[in-house]
Formats: C-alpha cells, sequence, structure tokens
C-alpha cells in the first residue's frame, strides 16, 4: 500500500505490476469506511491513530471496487486485475440449417467448468450485480450455493424472486444488466457469466413447483384476475397463488405464455423450457381461459367481479412503417411471421410451400429461395431472419441506424450473420412495389446519423432496390391505446429525476457510466430507471386494478415484466390481507 500526496493522483498506471497497489489520499479520505465495509477482499481496514483507511496490496485483487465507492475520490488502484479468464460459450451452429429448432447458444456442461466460473465471483458485501438485475436475485447468494454443490439451495435463493429462472437465464441480455453491472465489468474486466451459471442450475436440477398456500385452497380465498399469461401474468398469478389467492387468468391465444410461446424461437428458448411455467401454474391450480380476449369494457366490469385485477397484457400491437406499398399482400408484421414460422419449422414445411393465408407470401415461379425483407436488426428482426433461414428463404435485414450507435445485442447479430442472414445498416426503406397486388420489389435510401442521440438523416439521392417476396415489419411493438387508457398516464417513462437514493451512489454502480462489458451502455442509470417502473407496479391505477408488464411501460424484457408482475401481486396480496385499512375482505 502506498500512502499518496495530492500531486502524485495523475500519476500513470503501472502496467507492468505483478499485483495492484493501492493508494490512499490522506488529506483527502475522511474516514467514512465506505470503502472497507464493501471491500470483497477485506484488503482495507482503518489506522487508528489518523483514521484513514489503509491498503494490503497481497489482499488486493485489483477490483476497484474502493475507487467507486470512496465519496472524497481519496482512493485509487493501480496494477492488473486478478481474475481468472471467463468462460468460453461460443455459440453451436447446425451443420444444417434448414429446419433445425436445437439450441445454438452453448451451456455451462459439467460441473468443473461450473465452479471454475463460479469462483471468479467476488461475493461483494454490496453486490452491484443484484442491483444491474431487474428481479433483484441474489446472485451471490446462489452462486455460494453452487460452489458448495447445493442445487436445491441454489434454486431455494432463485425462487425467492423469480419463477423463470431456466428462461431468463437463455433470453435476458445479461451484458447491460447483472453482467455489466458485476464488479469486474465496472473495472473494465470480463464479468462473472451469471447467465450460464443460472442456466446451469436450472438445467441440472428441476426448477421446483409452486407452493400453493393453504389459504388458498378455501373458500376464503381472496379472487384475483390476470389479463394476458406472459412473463408478467406468471409472475403475478405464481405469487398470487403462493400468497394464498384464487387466480384466473385470461389469454387470447390459444396457448399461454405469450411473448415465451409465441415471440421466441425454439433455437432460442426451446418449447418444452418456454411451457413449464404453465405446467406449474396449472398445476398449482391456477384458473386459464384461453382464446379470451378481455377488451376496455369487458376490464371494468372484471374490477367488480374479482377482488383485484392485473393487466399483464403484452405490446401486441406492431408497429408498422408508413410507406407507401405497405398494404400489399406478403406485408406482415412479426407476430404473424414467428407464429407461422414456428409451426412450419417444426412440421417441416418450406416458406414456398406455406399456404398464402399463412404468411401472406405466395412461393416463387422458380425453384430459387424466397427472398424475404425484414424492417428492424433488434432482438426480433433477428429472430423473423433467423427462423426465415430455417425455411430456406434469404434473409435481409435493414435498420436505418449507424452501426455504432444501432442497440443490436452484438451475440445475435454474430448468430444471424452466422446462419447467412445480411444485416444492412444505415438504410432504409423508401416504398414498395408490387405486381397483381403482390410484393415484389423494395426501394431502399442510404441513412447517415453521427451520433447516438441524433435521429438518422435519409439520403435521397442515393437509392437502390431490391427483388423481395415478402417483407416482414419487425421494428416494434406498442400496447393497445383502449387498454392504455384506463391505466392513466402508461406507458410509465422508466427514468428517473432528481439526486440518485444515496445507497445506490454508495453501492459505486453510477461511478463508470458505460463500461466495455456492457457495450459501453449506462448500466446504473438503466437499473435506476427499471426501478421507477417496478415501483410503480406496486401502485392500483384504476379501481382494483393494478398494471405490470408491458401494459404498464411498454415493450420490455422477460425479466423486466416478471418483476413487475410480482410486485403488483405484492401489493395486492396486502392490501387483500385482513386486517389492511385499505384492504377489501
Amino acid at each position: 500500500m502506498t500512502i499518496t500526496a495530492p500531486s502524485d493522483l495523475s500519476s500513470p498506471v503501472k502496467e507492468s505490476m505483478l499485483s495492484p497497489t493501492i493508494h490512499v489520499l490522506i488529506d483527502r479520505c475522511a474516514g467514512c469506511q465506505e470503502c472497507i465495509v464493501r471491500c470483497p477482499t477485506q484488503a482495507l481496514h482503518m489506522d487508528p491513530v489518523t483514521w484513514t483507511a489503509v491498503g494490503d496490496d497481497q489482499l488486493c485483487v485489483g477490483c476497484r471496487q474502493c475507487e467507486r465507492t470512496c465519496p472524497y475520490s481519496a482512493i485509487f488502484v493501480d496494477g492488473p486485475q486478478l481474475v481468472a479468464a471467463r468462460v468460453s460459450l461460443e455459440t453451436v451452429h447446425p451443420d444444417q440449417l434448414t429446419f433445425d429448432r436445437s439450441e445454438t447458444r452453448r451451456a455451462i456442461t459439467n460441473w468443473h467448468e461450473a465452479l471454475d466460473e463460479a469462483s471468479r465471483c467476488l461475493d461483494c458485501p454490496d453486490p452491484t450485480c443484484v442491483r444491474g438485475c431487474p428481479a433483484h436475485n441474489d446472485i451471490p447468494g446462489f452462486i455460494r450455493a453452487l460452489r458448495s454443490g447445493d442445487l436445491d439451495e441454489a434454486h431455494k435463493v432463485l425462487r425467492r424472486t423469480t419463477y423463470l429462472p431456466d428462461i431468463c437465464s437463455r433470453v435476458c441480455d445479461q451484458a447491460v444488466q447483472c453482467e455489466g453491472s458485476c464488479s469486474w465489468s465496472l473495472a473494465g474486466s470480463s464479468p462473472v457469466a451469471i447467465g450460464a451459471l443460472e442456466r446451469f442450475i436450472a438445467d441440472n436440477a428441476p426448477v421446483p413447483p409452486i407452493e400453493v398456500a393453504e389459504a388458498a385452497k378455501t373458500d376464503r380465498a381472496p379472487r384475483v384476475a390476470i389479463v394476458g399469461s406472459g412473463p408478467a401474468g406468471i409472475a403475478a398469478a405464481a405469487t398470487l397463488r403462493a400468497g394464498g389467492a384464487d387466480v384466473t387468468v385470461f389469454e387470447r391465444d390459444s396457448t399461454p405464455g405469450g411473448l415465451l410461446i409465441w415471440g421466441i424461437p425454439d433455437f432460442t428458448l426451446p418449447e418444452q423450457v418456454a411451457r413449464r411455467p404453465w405446467e406449474h401454474l396449472l398445476e398449482a391450480g391456477v384458473h386459464l381461459h384461453t382464446n379470451h380476449n378481455v377488451n376496455a369494457e369487458e376490464l371494468k366490469s372484471l374490477a367488480d367481479d374479482f377482488d383485484a385485477v392485473v393487466v399483464a397484457a403484452g405490446a401486441s400491437v406492431a408497429m408498422r412503417a408508413p410507406v407507401p406499398g405497405s398494404d400489399l399482400e406478403g406485408v406482415c408484421d412479426a407476430t404473424e411471421f414467428l407464429q407461422a414460422a414456428r409451426l412450419a419449422i417444426a412440421s417441416g414445411t418450406p416458406m414456398a410451400a406455406l399456404a398464402p393465408k399463412a404468411l401472406s407470401a405466395s412461393a416463387p415461379a422458380d425453384t430459387r429461395p424466397a427472398r424475404v425483407l425484414v424492417l428492424g436488426a433488434g432482438n426480433t428482426a433477428m429472430d423473423v431472419a433467423r427462423s426465415a433461414r430455417r425455411l430456406g428463404a434469404q434473409a435481409t435485414c435493414i435498420d436505418w441506424m449507424d452501426r455504432r450507435f444501432a442497440p443490436v445485442r452484438p451475440d445475435e447479430l454474430d448468430e444471424a450473420t452466422t446462419e447467412g442472414v445480411e444485416v444492412r445498416f444505415s438504410t432504409t426503406l423508401r416504398r414498395l412495389l408490387g405486381e397483381d397486388g403482390h410484393v415484389s420489389e423494395a426501394e431502399l435510401a442510404e441513412t447517415v446519423q453521427h451520433k447516438a442521440s441524433k435521429r438518422p438523416k435519409v439520403l435521397e439521392s442515393k437509392t437502390s432496390r431490391i427483388q423481395v417476396d415478402m417483407v416482414v415489419m419487425a421494428m416494434g411493438y406498442r400496447i393497445d391505446s383502449d387498454i392504455a387508457k384506463l391505466g392513466g398516464d402508461v406507458p410509465v417513462a422508466k427514468k428517473t429525476q432528481g439526486f440518485p437514493d444515496r445507497r445506490w451512489l454508495a453501492s459505486g454502480l453510477l461511478a463508470n457510466p458505460a463500461p466495455p462489458a456492457a457495450r459501453y451502455q449506462p448500466v446504473g442509470l438503466l437499473a435506476l430507471g427499471r426501478e421507477k417502473g417496478e415501483a410503480q407496479a406496486a401502485y392500483p391505477r384504476g379501481k382494483h386494478t393494478w398494471f405490470a408488464g408491458d401494459s404498464l411501460v411498454g415493450p420490455s424484457t422477460v425479466v423486466e415484466a416478471m418483476a413487475q408482475g410480482k410486485v403488483a401481486a405484492a401489493a395486492i396480496l396486502a392490501s387483500l390481507s385482513p386486517g389492511e385499512p385499505d384492504g377489501r375482505r
């Protein structure tokens, strides 16, 4: 440990050092001990004479947690980060892509690999990864259980905050959530592979069923209706059922699960995994009504018929590009395509043989592959394009944003391009042309974007045309406007205002605003924004009616929706508890 004078603050980092060196600026240190209580290796203690922090270089691993948590910038660390290499989880692509449904994202396959990765976790006293997880999973807790070889205990830890460990571990964008908020990520190194460890637990020990409270088996159980059976509805139903409520779920589709079933292909989320939560809910006694679309008027009546209502309907209204020719046959939205493609891949039906009404497409006259143009380059667009490739089609995705600023996940982009998807950034659609009422050609234009905060500018003079057989709008979704009106000011903006909570500042999560492992995204601000959405889920937005998931904040991730559904359900249970002043019982 080196005690450094203020003039040495700008000295360069000694990259050649074999171990980290802790520097304490004694004229700045106020003895608050923020660094000491948060150091995961106990490399810091107080000097009882000067009442300033003192570091032990031999115990320091270079995680820089002390730097991020010191409110006076009185401490910094030179030297390397002493952490082992992260487990390699390369994508596995099938030799024969057509009709293949196998998972492409490799899992940790053995205990040796799992324990090696688990040993990288510092078990931080104030774990920033937990703040970065929308569900606030006790990540150090389940990793601790994993280290001891106790998968049952790991599941118990996870069950406190999540009902979807097998699903979230596969579909979460961990890089901008838990892993992006890992101490190693904030220090500029590779984070612990939290998602892979969670998946290892879920894949090697069954996810436990829902434990139904005895109160739920009586006639006095409160009756709660849930509109929507996706992640928010699943979490709300599970929490309510476990808390003693009689739960009825209304789903407009024929199969429950929402986005998990129709919106995520099998090669990312296997069908048996996607169906697992609803198998548990039905076993737990949740009542399910499928093919039942609840409109705004019926939603009002549900509040009279039930003790409480949770609106957990997904953002199901597809956004469409307002361009000439968008009404031609062969132009559809991502929902239509993904639903039909899922069935076609499972049954081995090539795209050219699909019924026109199923995909709004006609078979090519010759033997060439069908040509599919996908508008967008986000998660859904990549799923559409990769599904099209599995149906034997050529697939091209376009996005008007510059590649530097587009919110596409690098892993998904790599997966798509490896499978033969052409992705064009800085490209937008101007119009569609057709023959005999069917789309046949797309006119594209180049765009230019200099800053992420500025909209791309269309270069009208730089246009081109490509032949297409189908155009899929995968530009995102919005919630039903009639349902939204009943929720007041929904969708709630996931942005915080004013001074951040002192506990968040002290954690150090906001100190490194955009680490490389998080794709330079502001992980702390993103986490704070999600907190606002989750907090709003606890408050009713109408007569005995709560909103959660997409219905509350607009299009959201699986884990965000699940967390909000759980919060809304907990608030309902509290409001309906006997003796509560606002309870209805």
